[in-house]
């Protein structure tokens, strides 16, 4: 019993200093990455200028098609772009946190086959701009099938 204890206690020190809050996010779809831009090394976009030199809008018709808008003035973006790659990757938000002082935002890294194409994959997502931060941490979660 006394083991049962120390363990409890233990676990909820732990908890208690990493102090994570959950942080509301939407993802945005129907842009690519500009074959003229280079990778940003800050994943947080947030004027309209930063946004259009890295992306351009690829909306198609049809359900889904549009573009998500993004409102510079109360939302920011958090951008993951990968290298170009001739494997099928999918990119997919899975949280973002507060945690320490510091933003993290994670998502899994899904690598398949070899494709007869390139492709530039990347995630995007919109942020309400009262939680932004300089700089934010990504953690990747790699799955290779």
């Amino acid at each position: 019993m006394r083991k049962i204890i120390l363990f409890l206690a233990a676990v909820l020190t732990f908890a208690s200093c990493q102090q994570a809050s959950d942080i509301p996010f939407e993802e945005v779809s129907n842009y690519f990455f500009r074959n003229d831009a280079e990778i940003p090394e800050n994943p947080v976009i947030d004027s309209a200028e930063q946004f259009d030199a890295l992306f351009g809008a690829a909306a198609f018709m049809g359900k889904g098609g549009q573009v998500t808008p993004v409102d510079f003035d109360k939302e920011f973006v958090i951008a993951v772009v990968n290298p170009v790659t001739d494997c099928s990757t999918e990119l997919a938000p899975e949280s973002l946190r507060k945690v320490d002082g510091e933003l993290v935002f994670s998502y899994n890294e899904t690598i398949g086959e070899q494709q007869s194409w390139t492709m530039q994959p990347i995630l995007l997502v919109k942020v309400d701009r009262k939680y932004k931060m300089d700089n934010v941490r990504l953690e990747r979660r790699l799955q290779v099938l």
